[in-house]
């Protein structure tokens, strides 16, 4: 599996476990809504941080450092969510919890390479 699929895919199911857990059901227009601007942050900023051409942990982590908040801002921007206390909460959560799917389809995606000696 590609790179940039591994990451569709831990995206899509990360926004997909977060809409069944609120829902109790994972209706596809539920899913886009939520998945959308993780997504759209994501495919914009992995080019700039080499995450897809370079296999090691350290691009993969800036990109999601990056993309992740910036996801929760357009979110949040689109939606005319309030910045309360519970908007926190959700970047909280969307950064805990993002990771391990990363991590989880990389290495379905040829897992990672050590920096190689110059």
């Amino acid at each position: 599996m590609s790179r940039p699929l591994a990451d569709l895919f831990a995206l899509l199911a990360f926004a997909a476990v977060g809409v069944y857990s609120h829902q109790g059901a994972l209706a596809l227009k539920d899913l886009f809504r939520a998945a959308w601007p993780f997504l759209l942050a994501w495919f914009l900023v992995a080019p700039f941080t080499g995450t897809w051409r370079d296999g090691r942990l350290a691009p993969l982590v800036a990109t999601w450092a990056i993309a992740v908040p910036t996801g929760w801002m357009a979110r949040t921007i689109a939606y005319a969510e309030p910045l309360d206390e519970s908007r926190f909460l959700f970047l909280a959560t969307s950064l805990g919890f993002s990771l391990p799917f990363l991590l989880f389809f990389r290495l379905f995606a040829g897992g990672f390479r050590r920096k190689e000696a110059a």
